[in-house]
């Protein structure tokens, strides 16, 4: 995993990026790269199980760049209790902007069909609006 998905991952894991992120966000990222924007996971916290692999569906595409998914490995944070340090899988979502394109886009993203205790969680729809500086 290169560098810097490796620390933006371990960043996102830390600070407890899960399921409950799914209010309007806004980012700031690099143009001419892909940039990390957000990270998915869900955990029980009475067996640190995981919900499993979600399905990415893009709602909303982009219209200056474009959006990849892959699913990474990670480790629970200390804030997690007695999951901190359990190994975990997340979807990570980077945006990569056009060539040379400078301004505001915006992604809108349904994560569905992760399992919890047995149920199949609610589909959530998360939007972001981002700024390509």
């Amino acid at each position: 995993m290169r560098p810097f998905v490796k620390a933006f991952v371990t960043a996102l894991a830390a600070i407890g990026y899960c399921t409950s992120a799914f209010a309007a966000e806004t980012r700031v990222v690099p143009a001419n790269r892909p940039s990390p924007i957000f990270f998915y996971y869900t955990a029980a916290e009475d067996t640190c199980y995981s919900g499993g692999k979600p399905k990415v569906h893009i709602t909303r595409k982009p219209e200056h760049g474009s959006i990849t998914s892959s699913w990474k490995p990670f480790r629970m944070g200390k804030e997690s209790g007695k999951c901190a340090g359990k190994p975990m899988h997340g979807m990570l979502i980077v945006y990569k902007p056009d060539p040379g394109y400078h301004g505001t886009d915006k992604v809108s993203i349904i994560f569905s069909g992760a399992v919890m205790s047995g149920y199949l969680l609610r589909d959530k729809e998360w939007k972001v609006d981002i700024t390509v500086k």
